[in-house]
């Protein structure tokens, strides 16, 4: 797929794809870090049934431009030009890793704009000594070794054997990435601290945890539940960091079942006793 055929924001050159009938409420599907919007390739199907479905690839991913710069800033003002290009709010929000990052900054800064979220294998912040470290280690490896290696070290590290099939998906996106734009992304991601925003997260939210993430473990997506008003935790069975590639079939269903339930309680009538 070309850049063209993907599309282009307005605000920063961010390609997206779109898949399912535009009439249909907007689900946002976003990547993990160094990925790129074609992690989200064995979901894809289940989802089109009921939404219209977005895909872009994050600032310095993918078919987007590279950038030397990121931040949850950058990371939400990008989102919100391309929702303003599509016509897409209400927007559910679908977010891995880095991707459930975004999901909840975006729906603390704008949550008249979000009907719900999805968070995956994610957190809000780290320990400092961890987060520096993952920082160090990371630029240290892209600074001295080429994204190809990097790529193939991240899929050793993440997925046990066998290999998912859509891992190759992930391989392919962190070795194309251009070595700058991933150390930025990297700085920002392990580097950021978004709990102040979890108490201004007002839409509903689902967290999923993979049973067998261990990049990050329980006890962060527990303090994501803690931390958001209307939030629920379930575990994917038999899956890793990365729970949408391990396990597409039982994410797929957890993400339709929460987008069903919302939009079913959406649409019920007032109860006769409140219109009294």
């Amino acid at each position: 797929m070309t850049v063209e055929e993907a599309g282009r924001s307005t605000e920063y050159a961010l390609a997206y794809r779109e898949y399912g009938e535009p009439a249909q409420p907007t689900m946002v599907l976003l990547h993990s870090l160094g990925t790129d919007g074609r992690m989200w390739h064995d979901c894809i199907d289940a989802f089109v049934k009921a939404h219209r479905v977005v895909v872009p690839d994050c600032r310095g991913h993918g078919l987007s431009d590279a950038s030397p710069d990121a931040s949850v800033e950058h990371w939400v003002n990008d989102l919100h030009g391309l929702l303003q290009k599509i016509d897409g709010y209400p927007v559910l929000l679908v977010g891995v890793s880095l991707g459930g990052i975004q999901a909840i900054a975006f729906a603390a800064m704008h949550p008249a704009l979000v009907s719900g979220i999805v968070v995956a294998d994610s957190f809000a912040s780290l320990p400092r000594d961890i987060s520096e470290a993952k920082i160090r280690t990371l630029v240290e490896r892209a600074t001295s070794a080429p994204m190809h290696v990097v790529a193939d070290e991240y899929i050793a590290d993440t997925f046990e054997s066998p290999v998912p099939a859509g891992a190759e998906s992930v391989r392919r996106a962190i070795a194309e990435m251009d070595a700058a734009s991933y150390i930025a992304a990297v700085r920002a991601c392990f580097g950021v601290d978004i709990d102040d925003e979890l108490a201004r997260v007002q839409a509903p939210t689902l967290v999923l945890w993979g049973d067998r993430d261990n990049k990050t473990p329980r006890p962060l997506s527990e303090r994501l539940v803690d931390g958001i008003s209307q939030a629920e935790l379930q575990v994917v069975p038999d899956s890793g960091h990365l729970s949408n590639v391990d396990n597409p079939t039982a994410f797929a269903h957890f993400v339709s079942s929460f987008s069903r339930d919302r939009r079913e309680a959406r649409s019920e009538p007032p109860n006769s006793a409140e219109e009294v």
